[in-house]
């Protein structure tokens, strides 16, 4: 008789929770369906999840928390001369991001879309990923400030929630269009954008 694994099964809940609500959103998954895709039976769910929203909250956390880390907040620190590193970082995003984040979006913009003005639990937990994102971006860009590669009026925290908000803008328009000239357009107006915040050379 196979030995029971209640992480492991809690895990596989997850990440098959994960991939329905991605594809799907969260009022699009279903329950039955997640325990369908991973092999389980609705005892192993309520074991570990009192509830659909639990659940798509633990998603929140264990799942689209570490990939959005993954994807942007840790490479951001790799990140030394703002001006010229943010244009390669992004050249380099196509390595980061999963073919599921091709196709569907990215996922924490997908659920602020849908379920931060219906549910408060939600709202918190994407406004605080969102935060952390955003202060990653600030930190950097303040250390470039320090090191005098931007201009020492330049509000580093309004920038940083600037970009963070055309990125996921942009995003958004490639999951519509599924265009690599429309990244391509994001990408080059963030680099010249970029350079509007260097220091005045004449200074």
């Amino acid at each position: 008789m196979a030995t029971r694994n209640p992480q492991k099964t809690r895990e596989r809940l997850l990440q098959t929770a994960f991939q329905e609500m991605h594809a799907h959103g969260f009022q699009g998954m279903r329950v039955d369906e997640v325990l369908r895709l991973s092999g389980l039976q609705k005892g192993a769910f309520y074991h570990h999840f009192g509830s659909k929203t639990e659940l798509g909250y633990a998603v929140l956390e264990e799942q689209i928390t570490p990939l959005i880390e993954r994807v942007w907040l840790e490479p951001l620190a790799e990140i030394h001369d703002p001006i010229e590193d943010l244009p390669r970082f992004l050249d380099s995003l196509g390595e980061r991001i999963t073919p599921a984040m091709r196709e569907h979006g990215c996922p924490l913009n997908n659920l602020a879309q849908e379920m931060a003005c219906l549910d408060e639990g939600f709202q918190k937990r994407v406004a605080k990923l969102f935060t952390d994102w955003i202060d990653a971006f600030q930190v950097v860009l303040e250390k470039g400030q320090q090191q005098g590669y931007i201009r020492k009026d330049a509000n580093c925290h309004q920038v940083a929630r600037f970009l963070v908000a055309v990125l996921e803008g942009c995003i958004g328009l490639f999951k519509v269009e599924h265009s690599p000239e429309q990244w391509q357009a994001c990408h080059t107006q963030l680099a010249v954008y970029m350079t509007s915040l260097e220091p005045d050379s004449t200074q």
